[in-house]
């Protein structure tokens, strides 16, 4: 009996060490464009388009995925509502996955500031499109938890700075990165701004000690992924 309770203990331990509770509630994938893709007849491209654009509207109908945009000037995201493992078993569903037209970095995540609304029970009529400002913050270090957490700490702060400074600006989600691989915020602003707010994000204490990168890019996007809209 002894026995039984010490191997019921120790499979208890080993099912505690797998739950990570600091393990991203959802998972972010970056859908960079691969440039050494191979060249295509455009047929074949707009066969790839058009089948991703359809795995896209079977994934989000499954309420896997929560929703995806391209970047103006190529690329663009997919935002999961499944852990990393389950993330990637669907990914090579995706023809244009599959066939190497992205290269991708899939990540864990957690919200640190805003909410993620899924759209999946609203009619598909009733979701728009929108531009959002897009901003990534990457460390260029690997350590520890708490130092990545210090960064996250930078990031907030600057945060802060820019919704006093920009009253156009509506921050709507500071997204960290499980690993220290960095923050993503989203903002909304005047497009007509965005050279000024590159600079002033560019201001960012690590990123001017070279601790962080940064690039600031146009997301088109399903509006009230962010909780801004009501339905």
């Amino acid at each position: 009996m002894k026995r039984l309770i010490i191997i019921a203990l120790i499979f208890a331990s080993v099912s505690a060490m797998a739950q990570d509770p600091t393990a991203g509630r959802y998972t972010f994938v970056f859908l960079n464009t691969n440039e050494d893709r191979p060249e295509l007849p455009k047929e074949q491209v707009d066969s790839l388009q058009a089948g991703h654009i359809a795995n896209i509207n079977k994934l989000v109908k499954a309420k896997k995925m929560i929703a995806a945009g391209p970047f103006y000037g190529g690329g663009g995201i997919f935002i999961f509502d499944t852990n990393l493992e389950q993330t990637q078993a669907v990914l090579d569903t995706d023809p244009a996955i599959a066939a190497g037209r992205f290269k991708l970095e899939v990540i864990p995540f957690n919200m640190d500031m805003g909410e993620i609304c899924t759209l999946w029970d609203v009619p598909e009529e009733r979701i728009g499109m929108t531009t959002y400002f897009i901003m990534r913050y990457t460390n260029k270090f690997n350590n520890d938890g708490a130092y990545g957490a210090k960064t996250n700490r930078y990031t907030m702060n600057h945060l802060r700075k820019a919704q006093h400074q920009f009253k156009d600006v509506q921050i709507l989600g500071d997204l960290n990165f499980d690993g220290n691989k960095g923050q993503v915020v989203i903002f909304k602003g005047d497009e007509q701004e965005m050279e000024n707010y590159k600079a002033f994000f560019e201001k960012h204490e690590l990123v001017r000690k070279g601790i962080m990168e940064f690039y600031l890019k146009k997301l088109y996007f399903p509006e009230g992924v962010f909780c801004e809209k009501e339905y």
